[in-house]
């Protein structure tokens, strides 16, 4: 059979298909709803409507022997994006397609049984139906996972103005408890607020789902805030490497945002002294005043360190001695070991301390305004620190 007789003869065949448009179409329908249990939510009559308008597009195209043209795939692609936003899966639309191309692809093999078809119009009509069915299918998926990422990110943005409304309460209580039911939260149950950073500053790392799961648990929520991971746990956050958390106090949801102000100001703490881990402003016993109250840090700095200037280079070793007498829960033998002196020079040094300052570190007040000083003085720097030894 020559290449010129092959278009008539498959536009014979194709005008044969025509003429059985309404029963393809119903047989399509039965066998989609059949084959795909999510298209049985749709209205059958609409699902009939939009089969026939595919079938009319797909017999247009085999009758010309032609892949779809652009205005044919952009009605695909409108179908697959209306698919999407009524929930429906990406398999399970291109399932339908496939059910409804081998429906076409079937009749056609009976018909040219029937009219003793040659091998060169099969060919022709196959080739054609598989680079339409191809064609159409890439379209159909492309669109439909579009309109599903965008579905996600609106979902996405609105979890989000959930979380933050939660944390900063910006919403009335009967909404957010009206919403809490949506994103999984009971309203009767008790959460502990968090805020996290990461050390490096990446917060591309911060809201990855094994972030998220480590810090929410799969019974919480999280969202991102000024380059930090915000957010409620039924328990308390898992330690991360790398990661600073602050929590709140747990508390149902009306007092959430008080406790996402102790998160904040514990990560705050945490960050400026340098601690890795997740805590508490309990945790960090007064380094949250330290932190805040710069006057009367300042103000110890100058009572109990600044002194120790007149004393040239020792000043700088009498500091690490006290920094490492505290550390060592004053225990004499024990600092003396940390230091690698005996302790008779330490306590030496000790004494040269209290007698320069006028301090006595007998009397508890003063110990614990000269560890005051000393948490200052590490938060915002100043004399170098000698390593004692």
């Amino acid at each position: 059979m020559t290449e010129a007789a092959v278009e008539p003869a498959v536009r014979a065949l194709v005008a044969a298909l025509e003429a059985e448009r309404e029963t393809l179409a119903d047989e399509v329908v039965a066998r989609i709803r059949e084959a795909v249990p999510d298209f049985r939510r749709l209205p059958r009559g609409a699902l009939r409507q939009a089969v026939q308008g595919t079938m009319s597009r797909e017999l247009a195209a085999l009758h010309d022997v032609r892949a779809p043209s652009e205005e044919e795939l952009e009605a695909s692609a409108a179908l697959a994006r209306e698919r999407a936003e009524q929930g429906l899966s990406v398999e399970s639309v291109l399932h339908a397609h496939r059910v409804a191309v081998s429906v076409i692809w079937n009749r056609f093999g009976e018909l040219a049984r029937d009219e003793g078809a040659e091998v060169g119009t099969v060919l022709a009509f196959s080739e054609t139906l598989w680079r339409w069915a191809d064609a159409v299918m890439d379209v159909v998926a492309a669109s439909h996972r579009e309109v599903e990422l965008q579905l996600a990110r609106e979902e996405q943005q609105r979890r989000d103005a959930f979380v933050l409304a939660l944390l900063t309460g910006s919403s009335d209580a009967a909404e957010l408890r009206r919403d809490s039911a949506t994103y999984g939260i009971d309203p009767e149950r008790e959460y502990v607020p968090f805020r996290a950073r990461a050390h490096n500053g990446d917060d591309t790392k911060l809201l990855s789902h094994r972030t998220a799961i480590a810090l929410a648990g799969n019974e919480g929520l999280v969202t991102g805030l000024d380059g930090d991971v915000i957010g409620v746990t039924a328990r308390k956050p898992v330690p991360i490497a790398g990661m600073t958390v602050g929590i709140g106090r747990r508390c149902t949801l009306d007092a959430l945002p008080a406790g996402f102000t102790q998160a904040s100001r514990a990560l705050q703490t945490a960050l400026a002294f340098g601690h890795e881990g997740v805590h508490s402003l309990a945790d960090l016993s007064i380094l949250p005043a330290v932190l805040v109250d710069q006057a009367l840090g300042d103000a110890f700095v100058a009572r109990y360190l600044e002194p120790l200037a007149s004393l040239g280079k020792h000043g700088p070793e009498i500091e690490a001695t006290l920094r490492t007498w505290l550390d060592n829960g004053m225990r004499m033998d024990d600092t003396a070991r940390a230091l690698h002196v005996h302790p008779n020079t330490l306590r030496h040094r000790l004494k040269r301390f209290e007698e320069l300052t006028g301090s006595s570190l007998r009397n508890a007040t003063e110990v614990m305004e000269l560890w005051w000083a000393l948490e200052r003085r590490r938060l915002v720097g100043g004399a170098p620190r000698d390593e004692a030894g």
